[in-house]
């Protein structure tokens, strides 16, 4: 069954990009607008699906195993070398794009275009963005997946790549899946905790970002970093 020729035109994710926008798409009609159609085995949506969730699961090893990301993707029926290196393509250039040495970080909003995906995510994220000494970005990534807790968020994880980078300042961020973006004790503790082992390694801990639906809180506007 080939769901996309059975979907409506007006509510296919190309003409909702065209119409919208790339913001008002999900995660897998993105995905599925890159790979412009499937196979005669196999639908688009359902190679989307498959797509979004090997990348969600395995994209830090892009850069860390290439060999073994892209042979991860190829092991998906009907996607071929072509279209599995357009996501690795697409992911990089974004990344570079992304990571200009001209976008300088001078508040909490100017982070939040590195982060706005982690709004649509039904797990918790936690992710790390490295800064020079002018605050310009030099990378980010996610340090975890899944309830964050102090044992999951440990020192070692989240400033292991700042140290090996050199990084001078780092911001990290999460987000409440459940709507609320006001910190939880658990978040506090995990910032105090964070700010005494980057000040022992020479580091900066310069935000923590929470978000949600209805707004986000910087651990710096309010005073508390």
């Amino acid at each position: 069954m080939n769901r996309i020729k059975e979907t409506p035109v007006w509510d296919r994710p190309r003409e909702k990009l065209f119409k919208n926008g790339p913001s008002y798409l999900t995660d897998e009609e993105l995905i599925t607008v890159i790979l412009g159609s499937g196979t005669k085995e196999n639908d688009v949506f359902d190679i989307s699906k498959k797509v979004f969730k090997y990348l969600e699961e395995n994209l830090p090893a892009l850069h860390e195993d290439f060999s073994s990301f892209l042979k991860g993707l190829l092991n998906i029926k009907g996607l071929g070398a072509a279209k599995a290196s357009l996501f690795a393509a697409s992911h990089e250039l974004a990344s570079r794009l992304i990571s200009k040495k001209n976008h300088v970080i001078k508040s909490a909003r100017d982070i939040l275009p590195f982060i706005s995906y982690l709004y649509s995510k039904s797990q918790e994220y936690f992710i790390c963005i490295h800064l020079n000494g002018a605050n310009r970005v030099v990378s980010n990534r996610v340090v975890t997946i899944g309830l964050i807790d102090q044992a999951l968020v440990h020192p070692r994880e989240v400033f292991s790549e700042a140290v090996r980078e050199k990084a001078a300042k780092v911001i990290v961020a999460h987000n409440h899946p459940a709507g609320a973006w006001l910190p939880s004790d658990e978040d506090i503790a995990i910032t105090k905790n964070l700010e005494k082992s980057a000040e022992i390694l020479g580091i900066t801990l310069h935000d923590h970002i929470i978000i949600a639906e209805d707004g986000y809180f910087s651990f710096r506007e309010e005073g508390l970093l």
